[in-house]
């Protein structure tokens, strides 16, 4: 006996886009506020990056493993993508991909250079936000969760997470950003994949396939969450420590154990939407995935 699919809720699809953008644009308000409009915040922010001890790194694994994030490479994994979502005749998502990392990127750019400046007032410390190479590692991570088959959406979050949180911890342990440099990166990327899931959702259709529910969105954010923790790993084994003294080790592991719950968040919520908009029907009668 076929089971009758169920007639999808135009409200809950535009609340599915309307919660991660929100979301998105909420986070980057309230880091941008506290990171560069009070004098506390960007205390906090510079305390966090002088309590991070450079000279143990491994003749400077951690940068080069950071000067791996360019152009090239973000162009393959982009290609990559919209080829996997070409083969699970997707192409709507296909289109999506590139304008999620174009935008994401461009806008960190423009943001960083024309209009996230110090407030009169503040310290004299220079701009980094949002920062670039986590930025640019988030929206390879995003995509290739958007384009992914279902099935493997849970591997992609824990890549995902190691990769993008280790390049945003990267950056704070080699002093080039600060923390809320890493968190606002993870707002402007959400906020574009909402585009990329727009573009590429199903629309109040009758899909035949299971709805992500509670279990699949805390699994995957899950997995990001450990392989962010998992990424700050490796850059222990590579020499990044606290200056000596209690007041650094509970900023440096407070503000590791901070950014990667957020980045894992952020790509979760990416990989909700995604497993609740993106579907492709199986033939009638076929049952549900």
């Amino acid at each position: 006996m076929s089971e009758v699919p169920v007639r999808r809720s135009a409200i809950r699809d535009i609340a599915d886009i309307c919660w991660l953008l929100v979301g998105g644009l909420l986070l980057l308000a309230i880091v941008v506020v506290v990171g560069l409009k009070t004098r506390a915040g960007q205390i906090l922010d510079e305390d966090v990056v002088r309590s991070f001890r450079v000279d143990r790194f491994h003749a400077g694994r951690i940068e080069v493993l950071l000067s791996e994030i360019r152009v090239l490479p973000m162009a393959l994994i982009t290609a990559a993508a919209m080829v996997i979502a070409l083969l699970g005749r997707h192409w709507r998502v296909a289109i999506g991909l590139p304008l999620l990392v174009v935008g994401a990127n461009q806008t960190t750019q423009l943001l960083k250079t024309e209009y996230l400046t110090r407030s009169p007032g503040g310290l004299d410390l220079p701009v980094s936000m949002p920062s670039g190479h986590t930025t640019a590692a988030l929206s390879m991570a995003a995509v290739l969760i958007i384009a992914v088959p279902r099935v493997l959406r849970p591997l992609a979050c824990f890549v995902g997470g190691l990769v993008a949180g280790g390049a945003g911890i990267g950056t704070v342990a080699e002093r080039w950003h600060r923390p809320g440099d890493v968190l606002a990166a993870v707002a402007v990327v959400v906020i574009w994949s909402v585009l990329a899931l727009v573009v590429g959702a199903h629309w109040v259709d009758r899909p035949r396939v299971r709805a992500a529910g509670f279990d699949r969105g805390v699994g995957n954010t899950a997995l990001a969450v450990v392989g962010a923790f998992i990424g700050a790993y490796v850059l222990h084994r590579l020499g990044m420590a606290p200056m000596p003294g209690s007041k650094a080790n509970a900023l440096v592991y407070g503000s590791l154990a901070v950014m990667a719950v957020v980045t894992g968040l952020g790509l979760g919520a990416i990989s909700l939407v995604a497993d609740r908009r993106i579907f492709r029907n199986p033939p009638t009668g076929g049952k549900q995935a």
